[in-house]
């Protein structure tokens, strides 16, 4: 067997294993409690009374978008630390963007802001 013959193989068994596991992922999420959306109220009202906050919304994508005054600065730890908000909730938010506040509208923006940060939480 020559070795590109043996890394043809390899290669294939490597990318099986991935469809494989993206498969499994996607069993797992459809088995996801629905009761955990009721929590995103809760959730909500927390990342709400956090005093950088303006507003925060979460997506049917389980992503939480929170929207805070930019000052310029990088808000990737802000992001991390509103995961960890996150994580005392029974929700499926699994990532959290921080948007210019007012932003939706500006060049390069989402639907939802300008991100200035972002994590993810699971």
């Amino acid at each position: 067997m020559t070795f590109f013959t043996k890394c043809l193989i390899i290669s294939g068994i490597i990318i099986g294993g991935i469809f494989l596991l993206a498969k499994q992922g996607g069993r797992n999420a459809e088995k996801i409690d629905q009761n955990k959306s009721g929590n995103n109220d809760d959730l909500l009202a927390s990342i709400k009374s956090e005093p950088k906050v303006k507003d925060a919304v979460i997506t049917d994508a389980n992503v939480l978008y929170v929207s805070v005054i930019d000052d310029e600065t990088n808000r990737n730890g802000y992001a991390e630390y509103i995961c960890e908000v996150v994580k005392d909730f029974n929700t499926n938010v699994n990532r959290v963007k921080v948007v210019k506040y007012n932003s939706s509208n500006d060049s390069g923006s989402n639907a939802y802001g300008t991100v200035l940060g972002q994590s993810w939480c699971k």
